[in-house]
Formats: C-alpha cells, structure tokens, sequence
C-alpha cells in the first residue's frame, strides 16, 4: 500500500516529464492497485490480471523509452518520440 501512495506522488511529478514516463507511472500505479486489491481480497480475482496486465505495458513502454532516449540522443534529432510534457 507504501508503494501505491509513493507511486501516486511519484505519477504526479511525472506530469511535468514526458508522456512516456507518465504512462509507465499511471501503470505502476494500477499494478500496485491490483495487487494489493488482490491481497485484500483473497486473491483470485481479476484484480490480479489487472496487474499483471499492467506490468507487460511497463515494460513495453520501459523498452521503447529507453530505446528512443539512446536513438535520439545519438542522432542528434527526434526519431522515436517521447511526448511533450502535460503541464
């Protein structure tokens, strides 16, 4: 549940990143959700595909971030791009 709260501050300052980022901390912040909603609920429930659907995306997103930071930075320009920040 500690997770949960410091991811959701965590999402909030991403809002001044990138969207790339942003996306990969709203998905953390529903991969907490479902687990600890699982937990709570004695587990098998759907909450748990919940998360574990979310952790693919993170690290999906993880990958093409990661990725594009590299390419970018080396070829000087935007080739994979990342978003503009939403505030």
């Amino acid at each position: 549940m500690g997770f949960l709260i410091f991811s959701i501050f965590g999402t909030i300052a991403a809002l001044k990143t990138n969207k790339v980022v942003f996306a990969i901390m709203l998905l953390i912040c529903f991969l907490f959700f479902g687990l600890a909603t699982d937990l709570f609920l004695g587990g098998k429930t759907g909450f748990f595909a919940l998360a574990a659907w979310s952790e693919l995306f993170i690290s999906l997103l993880g990958f093409y971030g990661s990725g594009a930071v590299l390419v970018n930075k080396v070829f000087g320009k935007t080739v994979f791009p990342m978003g503009k920040s939403i505030l």
